[in-house]
């Protein structure tokens, strides 16, 4: 905004970190010195950003992919496939497009944050239809939670369609509103609907050591898993469908029974 109102054709600089900086920075130093702090500021800064979007993502990109296909390739196949789109979107210039991807984004963006939100605070202390405790093992969840995925895609299609111009260029300023109040709204509604049958596939994971410590952290006693024949936290463990040969409980990672094909080490439905 400072360029924009204060220098002459700021607009067309205003989205270049290194002008921000630089005009701030030649109020009280020479052009020189404004210049080479600048470029020391923008570098290590886009640097931080960078190796932190490229490592945050590629444990996304590794997560649903294993998730959906059972393999699991390794981080850092998808640390360099992240790489490669941060890449192509460079030298695609996105900077002139940029608000317009901001735009678009935004409505998934409050959608998502926004069902998150109501969910804590409605459906897990309010109505007390969601866990406690937060579950991501396989065998525990539901593929789908119609709480969760069911109100996400309508507040953000919905609000993307109001973005467009869908519903009239009246209402279309207002595609923000659109996706921040039905992600807050339908979260309790569809969890009323479906008395949060769909949060939880099941309540005890087949191990009898306890999950938290006395101090209520979770446990690091380290439990076997028969598949990879590593140890592994209690936390990411849960017992196997699968019985020893002489019939014993054998337990399973998380990470091993997310890449089980035949799904045969999931546990029953309780």
């Amino acid at each position: 905004m400072y360029l924009i109102a204060n220098v002459v054709d700021g607009s067309s600089i205003a989205n270049e970190p290194v002008h921000q900086f630089l005009e701030i920075y030649e109020n009280f130093m020479p052009g020189w010195l404004a210049m080479t702090l600048a470029v020391i500021l923008v570098v290590i800064s886009q640097i931080k950003i960078n190796v932190t979007n490229a490592y945050s993502g590629s444990l996304a990109w590794t997560n649903s992919y294993t998730r959906l296909t059972k393999t699991y390739p390794g981080r850092m196949v998808f640390v360099l496939f992240n790489l490669a789109i941060a890449l192509i979107l460079m030298e695609a210039n996105m900077f002139d497009f940029l608000n317009s991807i901001l735009g678009f984004y935004a409505n998934c963006g409050i959608a998502w944050i926004a069902v998150v939100a109501s969910d804590i605070v409605f459906n897990k202390y309010i109505l007390k239809l969601s866990p406690k405790v937060p579950e991501f093992r396989r065998g525990m969840l539901y593929n789908i939670n119609p709480v969760g995925f069911g109100s996400m895609a309508v507040s953000a299609i919905l609000s993307i369609l109001v973005f467009f111009g869908a519903f009239g260029s009246a209402i279309k300023p207002y595609s923000p509103i659109v996706a921040l109040v039905l992600a807050l709204v339908l979260p309790p509604i569809l969890a009323v609907a479906t008395k949060g049958k769909y949060y939880l596939r099941r309540t005890d994971d087949g191990i009898d050591l306890p999950m938290f410590d006395e101090h209520g952290n979770p446990s690091d006693e380290l439990v076997m898993c028969h598949v990879s024949g590593m140890e592994f936290e209690r936390p990411d463990m849960i017992a196997s469908n699968v019985p020893g040969p002489n019939g014993e409980k054998q337990y399973i990672s998380s990470l091993s029974l997310s890449t089980d094909k035949t799904g045969e080490h999931i546990l029953p439905p309780q």
